[in-house]
């Protein structure tokens, strides 16, 4: 392909972005992304990509992409280039000048105020596109992988830019986020675009961590230290890293020979509802919340979808263009992705094996992944006809015919069989809350088990058993209590209200009757009598 080099200090524009409202420019770059952007096995290929569709939309004749040892350009076949007119904008991220990209149209009059700022958004986009692959390389040589951040969505470039200014800070940062979603990725991209990428980056993995606080720091000295999963960190090592670890709030005292070194810390949890149930340092999390960010769910990113699904195709060495059709897109827009990435990637995956690498159709995702139609993406969303039919057709859920009573008494007796007919998430959520009913158990406590929010779980209970969290927990601890004043008969009411989950007799005692219909001591009398 044919490349064009022009060097910095090309004329640029002047105030094109005050000329076109801010939200016009937003749509229109949005749209530019939606329909050229594709995620592209290196750079180069990217650039090729957005060249040819900067060409298209802003009625070029050429553009031209130059980054160092990286050089793309598209051109307008057919026509004429007796009089042109070119303008010229930097590619860049934060202070960087990365390279430049050139427009050309025919004639010798500028084009129109929405085109010259369409191009000055694109650019500015490109910037962060390119310094993706940049992290990627980097990667891929520290760490013999590649995570590469895919998507255009505007919470994703959200992202980007804080990544792009905290960087440059050596204050702690806080990254939040569902099981499955970003938050490595991030981690890696504040090292490399921060001050020192050269230094080490040492990532701690807290739920089985190696070695120990002192050997972490040393070995992370000048660079960064990442600790993977904070909140799985075991209570005392959260007590010792005050020892290493400058307090920026004048917590604790000086740490010796402590050196610069950036703290990142990932969560899948809801820390301050730690804090207050007593299982993180509250110390600790002030000295960790100076920069936080929260990933976005996949289902909160519908536009970044597809184009995952690709790169998912595409990274296990198949031909998305072959084997992605609409109707898979179509089915996976509308599933909740309670694991996101990581479930999107084994789904993906699972499909193209099973279909042998054939576009993947309707039937097959109802063959080989049929949970995937087996709820909306939200609460009240319904799946297209075609789709809802054939779910019918070939695999009748039974979950709604049962009565919330019902699933009380699976619980209650851990029936696994009944559990396999429901999601995977809420079978883990109803696992753990059959052996931990009588603890200070919430919403959020089983959604962290099910590795999905408590928004989502929240629904999956009530469309998938026909009841909300707290009302099957009290049903669950009456049951419980009905066993053991059927089968303990000296036991005192107060202990059984107290074994089964109850802080305080009366609550206990009317909640008894209002779920039962007698007292406790009546329906002991009435058991012993049988």
């Amino acid at each position: 392909m044919s490349t064009l080099y022009f060097p910095a200090g090309a004329e640029m524009t002047e105030g094109a972005h005050k000329a076109v409202p801010e939200a016009a420019r937003a749509a229109a770059v949005d749209d530019f992304l939606r329909d050229v952007y594709r995620p592209a096995r290196d750079l180069d290929e990217l650039l090729d990509g957005l060249a040819a569709g900067l060409v298209r939309h802003v009625d070029a004749l050429s553009a031209h992409l130059v980054l160092p040892g990286v050089a793309a350009g598209a051109f307008e076949a057919g026509k004429a280039a007796a009089s042109m007119t070119s303008r010229s904008w930097p590619i860049a991220y934060g202070r960087e000048q990365l390279g430049e990209m050139r427009v050309t149209w025919l004639g010798s009059t500028p084009p129109g105020p929405d085109r010259l700022a369409l191009c000055d958004d694109i650019a500015f986009r490109c910037g962060y596109l390119a310094r993706r692959y940049q992290v990627q390389a980097w990667a891929q040589i520290r760490f013999g992988c590649a995570p590469l951040l895919v998507g255009t969505c505007r919470q994703l470039h959200h992202l980007e830019m804080f990544v792009e200014k905290a960087a440059q800070s050596l204050l702690p940062v806080l990254i939040k986020g569902e099981f499955g979603t970003e938050k490595t990725q991030l981690a890696v991209a504040l090292h490399f675009c921060g001050r020192s990428p050269d230094q080490p980056f040492i990532e701690v993995n807290c739920a089985d961590p190696s070695g120990r606080p002192a050997q972490w720091f040393e070995l992370a000295r000048g660079g960064t230290l990442f600790f993977n999963g904070i909140d799985e960190l075991a209570p005392a090592l959260q007590g010792q890293l005050p020892q290493f670890m400058p307090s920026r709030l004048g917590q604790w005292l000086g740490v010796p020979q402590a050196g610069e070194i950036r703290v990142v810390a990932s969560t899948t949890a809801d820390l301050p509802q730690r804090v207050q149930e007593g299982r993180f340092s509250r110390g600790l999390l002030a000295e960790l919340d100076f920069l936080a960010v929260t990933v976005p769910a996949l289902r909160d990113r519908p536009g970044d979808v597809e184009v995952l699904a690709v790169a998912v195709l595409e990274r296990h060495g198949y031909d998305a263009r072959q084997i992605c059709t609409p109707a898979l897109i179509d089915i996976c827009l509308r599933h909740p992705w309670p694991e996101n990435l990581f479930e999107l990637e084994r789904v993906v995956a699972r499909l193209a094996v099973m279909c042998g690498g054939q576009p993947i159709g309707q039937a097959d995702v109802l063959r080989h992944a049929p949970w995937l139609v087996g709820a909306p993406a939200q609460e009240g969303a319904e799946l297209p006809p075609a789709t809802a039919a054939a779910c019918n057709a070939v695999q009748a859920r039974p979950v709604c015919a049962a009565t919330p009573a019902h699933w009380v008494q699976c619980v209650a007796g851990s029936d696994t069989k009944e559990f396999s007919k429901l999601h995977d998430a809420l079978r883990k959520a109803l696992l753990h809350l059959g052996k931990h009913y009588a603890d200070e158990v919430s919403l959020g406590d089983l959604a962290r088990q099910a590795h999905v929010s408590p928004s989502h779980l929240g629904y999956l209970f009530r469309s998938g058993l026909g009841v909300t969290f707290k009302p099957l927990l009290q049903h669950l601890r009456i049951e419980k209590a009905k066993e053991i004043l059927g089968a303990e008969s000296r036991s005192r009411i107060t202990e059984v209200a107290m074994r089964v989950g109850f802080s305080d007799l009366s609550h206990f005692e009317k909640s008894f009757r209002r779920i039962v219909g007698q007292s406790p001591r009546e329906f002991r009398r009435s058991v012993e009598g049988m």
